[in-house]
């Protein structure tokens, strides 16, 4: 296992997650009348609809990956708490990742959704808090194409289309890294 970065989690609030997206939670909420309120998801391709079953896995990951023609968006339906860390967008160049500072850590608040910006770095798992896990839904795009970077292993894979492209572009960062993050609470 590689060197330990610690990420200590914090409240996923609309003021926390700016950087990185909005959350869903409409502010205004008349007992008198329904409201439908516009949301800013963008999607180049088809959209798709699919869910996640994430189990209860531990606390440390080394991977982020981020999506390039897509503001994907989480609904949590059922399960324990979760925490995602993320990163703010960075260049599009493959080797323009975001340093071990840079990413944060937050609970997500089940009674909200949340919408990643195009480009925004975040871990490819939700990490569960107690058995025996969570389910989620994820809006995304068709083709999908994404950046997936292991921190450990100091490799980053590049796709056209993150479910179909059998030879993704890869990039080695050397020595750069070699950690693993552990998320604190």
């Amino acid at each position: 296992m590689g060197k330990a970065y610690s990420l200590k989690v914090e409240p996923m609030t609309e003021e926390s997650f700016e950087p990185f997206g909005e959350l869903i939670d409409p502010q205004e909420r008349p007992a008198d009348r329904r409201m439908i309120l516009p949301l800013g998801f963008y999607a180049e391709g088809r959209t798709t609809l699919s869910s996640i079953w994430q189990p209860c896995e531990g606390l440390t990951f080394s991977e982020m990956e981020r999506h390039f023609g897509v503001t994907q968006t989480f609904f949590q339906l059922s399960g324990a708490p979760t925490v995602v860390a993320a990163a703010v967008p960075t260049d599009p160049d493959p080797m323009a990742i975001p340093e071990p500072d840079q990413i944060r850590a937050f609970l997500i608040d089940p009674s909200k959704g949340y919408s990643f910006k195009v480009g925004t770095w975040h871990s490819v798992k939700r990490f569960v808090l107690a058995p025996p896990g969570a389910t989620l839904a994820v809006i995304n795009s068709d083709p999908n194409p994404s950046q997936v970077v292991d921190y450990q292993e100091n490799l980053s894979l590049t796709y056209s289309d993150l479910a179909t492209d059998q030879n993704p572009r890869r990039d080695d960062f050397g020595g750069r890294f070699g950690i693993v993050f552990e998320l604190t609470l």
